[in-house]
């Protein structure tokens, strides 16, 4: 199995920066993607030429932190302090003057990393909002403004219902139809690829699965990758990058 381990949330915080990085420096994460309105993005964008090895996407962003625009249509997704809400996501209805707004921080977090020197690599998002079946023609228009033929599928293994599995399996067939898309077969978080790694046998030729490195609420996931993982595993896996997809 060719096996991508993606770092969520680069730029988050100092800890978050420094764990990942550490963890490339061991070659036990491959890949990490990078919130451009986080508040250390550039101490993180200093560092990226240290791991030439590695691929660096775009962490699409609309659940956290302040937005880089001033659309007024953003003014539903915001909190009372002017950043970006997971609840308020959750309850938007994405009308069409909310689209063309996230449409247009999207592409303002875009053009701020390529402007600090990054080639980006892949694309996925914080907390999946990419995902958001109301969002699918958003992200496909942002992939052509920029030439971004790599993205993270919906979570297509481990516990998922029947409908909800047969959702994520027509959305990522379209994400992969439209506008020519080159993505892993799967996709899910580290803890459930380990659980799950009995029936992956032969399944998947390709997998990514995402890390949470210095985040407080991930400190057994990254014990667990800083382990004997792979000795447990029923196959071999190769690791790589975005690069090698």
């Amino acid at each position: 199995m060719r096996l991508i381990i993606n770092a969520d949330d680069l730029g988050r915080t100092l800890e978050v920066n420094e764990a990942v990085f550490a963890l490339m420096d061991k070659g036990l994460v491959t890949s990490s993607t990078i919130m451009a309105n986080s508040p250390f993005v550039d101490r993180a964008l200093a560092n990226l030429a240290y791991f030439p090895r590695c691929s660096f996407g775009i962490h699409l962003n609309i659940t956290e932190f302040a937005p880089l625009t001033r659309e007024p249509a953003l003014k539903s997704l915001l909190d009372p302090e002017g950043r970006f809400s997971l609840d308020r996501f959750r309850k938007a209805m994405f009308s069409k003057q909310l689209q063309q707004a996230i449409f247009q921080e999207w592409e303002s977090q875009v053009r701020k990393l390529q402007s600090g020197g990054l080639a980006i690599s892949h694309l996925d998002s914080h907390q999946g909002v990419h995902t958001e079946p109301r969002l699918f023609w958003v992200l496909k228009r942002l992939q052509r403004e920029f030439g971004l033929r790599k993205v993270r599928i919906r979570e297509n293994i481990g516990t998922l219902a029947g409908k909800l599995h047969l959702r994520a399996r027509w959305w990522n067939l379209a994400l992969r139809l439209i506008y020519r898309t080159r993505t892993t077969s799967g996709f899910t978080d580290f803890s459930t690829f380990l659980q799950a790694a009995p029936i992956l046998k032969g399944r998947d030729p390709s997998l990514e699965v995402m890390v949470h490195p210095g985040h407080p609420g991930y400190v057994q996931e990254t014990a667990a990758l800083l382990g004997s993982w792979r000795e447990g595993l029923p196959f071999p896996v190769h690791l790589i990058s975005y690069h090698e997809l």
